[in-house]
């Protein structure tokens, strides 16, 4: 029986705004109500925010974490007995029962503290027991879970192993015991979150199943024989966060432990419902810290040319600053922006699919975060290109940016590094509706002229010109994948053309940043806010400068022999010249006797 649906991340019952960017439809009616957190519960979320952060500032020195490589002593006890472990789960479970963008805002408040910190809320939110409650139905399995949660305890989700994440099987495996309905677990996991400090932790294993290998998901108790907790991974910046390796040798889990769920029809690298918690997941462990340091980077960029004159002019009075802080401050509300569009309306009515929307933004919110970094460290270095500490010893504002920049890089690669997002974002999403070739085909390659329907679009003349941009380039964007999948009969030449779909993919971002921004400033208009006019005018400017040289490359004639020369360097015979110098011999030491002089 044929799949339900072209890929696994879609749902027949419920539309997503950039599942129809792929198709090259812009539906700007999906959008142009843009949701609005309701008071009530942001004041839930400022009282437990405020809470906190009074904690974070009271029991955290963050520079102290990032040099000792180690959060404070009980800290993670304290927060587990807190229910920051649990932030939705019910009460009568010890959680807060928060939203979806509650949970996202105290990360992000975490994250303005100590990146480290923040990663273990995200993680336990994102991936932990408390998640797992939302998909494990009554029984043994979600007791365990309870149990955990109740108790704030730790656990961690396992599924990177030594052999890559990219790979679509799971070297681990988990073999069915005879006479039993036990299994035996073996494998190694790495860059697990919480590894180290978990007592329950979900494992991600390969399970032969009438003749087919399929990937389930177990949970084990780390105090079990045949656990082996390694090592902490040192990590270039996130120092603190506890992230290890586990290994798994004859590791007996009962049946009941493993989640079974129903075959979606369509090959997925993780189970079903670790795919879903992931997606929103990298709402918290990615965009939610990506958030925070932007916010505290073009803050401190106001700070700084705020007191810097230069040749008796204010820093802030160049034009090129003023871009600078401009398009800094334009990307933040964009990365907001993103982050309310793929959680509110999961609070409200529930009725779109954000999946699309979440996977895509994991690359838009860490790479434009990138950007702001990049801009806020050119600016300070004109006061010095420094740590924290050494701008403390000689009294100029200590601003941790050399910190969180180290942990900023890291977002681009936690969750699939950025280039490898966009690559499975155009294999398994984009390439699926023009394989077969899609019903309204003809009506997808005419030009007829019909104008999108931008009804109830509250915008000023330079962002309604940017809207009608973004439709003709949804559209644009259609008749290009349709062109490739006919000039490509067959799929998997076309999935094996990497650049090319990284590149459809980054178009698809870009449109889909546009169109928040848009409709965010539009919704806030009609309620008499103009004020994110401006930024929605800065961002597009520089998107379509982004789309244009995308489209550029996509369109530009065969390239450079690439793999030619990659396979010259891996083979030793090409570009001997890059090698670094070998280390001079040293000259020999001379033996007593010879030493006439």
């Amino acid at each position: 029986m044929a799949p339900p649906t072209r890929n696994a991340t879609s749902d027949p019952d419920r539309p997503s705004f950039l599942e129809e960017v792929y198709q090259g439809r812009f539906r700007w009616d999906l959008v142009r109500g843009f949701p609005v957190q309701d008071p009530e519960d942001a004041r839930t979320g400022d009282h437990l925010i405020g809470e906190l952060t009074a904690l974070l500032r009271d029991r955290v020195d963050p520079d102290e974490t990032d040099s000792r490589r180690r959060l404070p002593d009980g800290l993670l006890d304290e927060l587990g007995r807190r229910g920051y472990f649990a932030l939705q789960a019910a009460p009568s479970l010890g959680g807060h029962g928060l939203s979806h963008y509650n949970t996202f805002r105290m990360v992000a408040a975490a994250a303005s503290v100590s990146t480290p910190v923040a990663l273990s809320l995200a993680i336990e939110n994102a991936l932990g027991a408390s998640a797992f409650l939302s998909v494990v139905p009554k029984g043994p399995l979600r007791d365990l879970l309870t149990d955990v949660v109740r108790r704030g305890g730790r656990s961690a989700s396992a599924d990177s192993e030594p052999e890559g994440a990219a790979n679509q099987r799971r070297s681990t495996t988990a073999t069915r015991i005879d006479g039993t309905e036990d299994y035996l677990l073996n494998g190694r996991k790495v860059f697990v979150g919480h590894a180290p400090v978990a007592e329950v932790v979900s494992v991600s294993a390969t399970v032969r199943e009438d003749g087919a290998d399929r990937v389930r998901m177990f949970f084990v108790r780390t105090d079990s024989p045949g656990v082996t907790c390694g090592v902490w991974h040192e990590y270039m910046g996130i120092k603190g966060f506890p992230n290890g390796w586990l290994e798994f040798r004859d590791v007996r889990v009962p049946g009941e432990l493993m989640l079974v769920e129903r075959d979606a029809g369509h090959a997925v690298r993780t189970t079903p419902a670790t795919a879903r918690l992931v997606g929103r997941g990298r709402m918290h462990l990615i965009a939610a810290p990506s958030l925070a340091v932007a916010r505290l980077c073009v803050g401190w960029m106001r700070d700084f040319a705020a007191r810097r004159i230069i040749d008796g002019r204010p820093l802030a009075q160049y034009e090129e600053v003023q871009r600078q802080l401009a398009d800094s401050l334009a990307d933040t509300f964009a990365v907001e922006t993103m982050a309310q569009w793929c959680l509110l309306p999961d609070d409200g009515s529930g009725t779109l699919n954000l999946r699309f929307e979440q996977n895509a933004v994991k690359n838009a919110s860490s790479l434009l975060s990138w950007g702001i970094a990049d801009r806020t460290m050119s600016l300070l270095a004109g006061e010095g290109y420094e740590t924290a500490a050494s701008k403390r010893r000689r009294g100029a504002p200590p601003v941790p940016l050399e910190r969180f920049t180290r942990d900023l890089r890291n977002l681009r690669i936690s969750g699939g590094v950025d280039f490898q997002i966009d690559n499975w974002i155009g294999k398994l999403s984009i390439l699926s509706y023009y394989y077969p070739e899609p019903e309204d085909a003809d009506a997808l390659l005419s030009e007829d002229g019909t104008e999108p329907d931008l009804t109830g679009a509250v915008l000023d003349p330079r962002n309604l010109d940017h809207l009608r941009y973004a439709a003709a380039e949804t559209r644009r964007f259609g008749r290009t994948c349709l062109q490739l999948a006919r000039s490509h009969p067959d799929r998997e030449e076309l999935a094996s053309r990497e650049r090319v779909l990284i590149l459809l993919a980054g178009i698809a971002r870009e449109i889909l940043g546009m169109s928040l921004v848009l409709a965010r400033a539009s919704a806030m208009s009609g309620s008499g806010d103009e004020s994110a006019q401006p930024l929605a005018d800065v961002f597009c400017s520089a998107a379509r400068h982004r789309v244009d040289d995308l489209r550029r490359r996509l369109d530009a004639p065969p390239g450079p022999d690439f793999a030619a020369v990659s396979a010259g360097w891996m083979a030793g015979t090409e570009f001997g010249f890059l090698n670094p110098p070998s280390p001079a011999s040293p000259e020999p030491t001379a033996r007593p006797e010879e030493n006439h002089a």
